[in-house]
Order: C-alpha cells, then structure tokens, then sequence
C-alpha cells in the first residue's frame, strides 16, 4: 500500500470553510504564534538564554520554556515577569475598525 500525497493547506483551508469557528481559532493561533516568535527573537538578539530570564524572572527555565511554546497559556502574572525581565512592556492599543 503506497503513501497518498497530501496537501496540507488545502485540507486545513476546506476544513476552515466548513466551520467559520475554526477560521476564528486559527486567526487566534496566528497571532499568539506571532507574538512569541517576536519576543523570542528580540530576548535571543539581546544574547539572553532561557535560564537567563528564568534567573532574571523567578520562572524556572521549564516555565519560561512552556511561555515560549505557543499552545500553553500562562498566567497574565508569570507573562508580565517574562517580558519584565527581557525588558519589555505591553501597550494598549485600541484596533482601528475597517
């Protein structure tokens, strides 16, 4: 029995048509996935480790571990002594509507 070639972005996208709530989702995984891939690059420009926050922060390493790692939601606390010790802050912005 041979293997089917599958096109994976058009199986997710006719899934996504067939459930509106799932183009919700994913746009919600999209932007925390940003999000992270942001923080992580500006805490690894700044030459800091993993272990580097974690002593900087009071998180162990594996909880700065799982913050990295989108699909696990910290706490609002635990995400604000993150970003306190990479050196960053979050703003409030109001979304401008189209």
């Amino acid at each position: 029995m041979g293997f089917k070639k599958v096109d994976c972005k058009a199986e997710i996208d006719a899934e996504l048509k067939k459930n509106p709530e799932m183009i919700k989702l994913a746009e919600e995984f999209d932007r925390e996935y940003e999000l992270m891939k942001k923080i992580v690059k500006v805490r690894k420009e700044m030459g800091l480790t993993q272990k580097d926050i974690s002593e900087k922060s009071g998180l162990t390493q594996q909880m700065v571990s799982r913050i990295e790692n989108v699909g696990h939601s910290p706490t609002l606390s635990n995400f604000m002594k993150y970003l306190t010790a990479i050196g960053l802050n979050i703003d409030i912005v109001r979304k401008v509507k189209m």
